[in-house]
């Protein structure tokens, strides 16, 4: 599974292939059924979304205290996804080092800017 994701040839492909039992499960039921009232970006974020918040609702469970990390860093990956499928960002000829470099750039720095927003409004770690 990591080798698979980190070594995809663009973001879409690495969350694709990150966790596909979770990926199938979003896709059925909140994705598909998106689709037929938004746009197909606009679902994509919002099912990006609804991962984080149900990430963030078992670390509420586990913590005892509102903790809002996931929602923003995986809302930011969905626009992430959207944006760099969108203008066909892809890395089919680099090397499976590279890629994965690539893909963990995009990872951290999303994690990175929701760390910021945990921060500024005092719900992260």
């Amino acid at each position: 599974m990591l080798a698979r994701s980190l070594g995809a040839s663009s973001l879409a492909g690495f969350w694709r292939h990150w966790n596909p039992i979770w990926s199938y499960g979003l896709g059925r039921y909140i994705l598909s059924p998106l689709q037929r009232v938004a746009s197909q970006w606009l679902a994509l974020v919002v099912t990006f979304a609804v991962s984080g918040v149900l990430h963030d609702l078992v670390m509420v469970a586990i913590r005892k205290e509102i903790v809002l990390l996931f929602t923003p860093w995986l809302s930011i990956q969905g626009i992430a996804v959207v944006i760099s499928s969108h203008f066909g960002w892809s890395f089919d000829n680099w090397p499976w080092l590279a890629r994965a470099a690539m893909n963990l750039a995009y990872i951290i720095a999303g994690l990175a800017l929701a760390f910021v927003f945990a921060a500024r409004l005092n719900l992260g770690f």
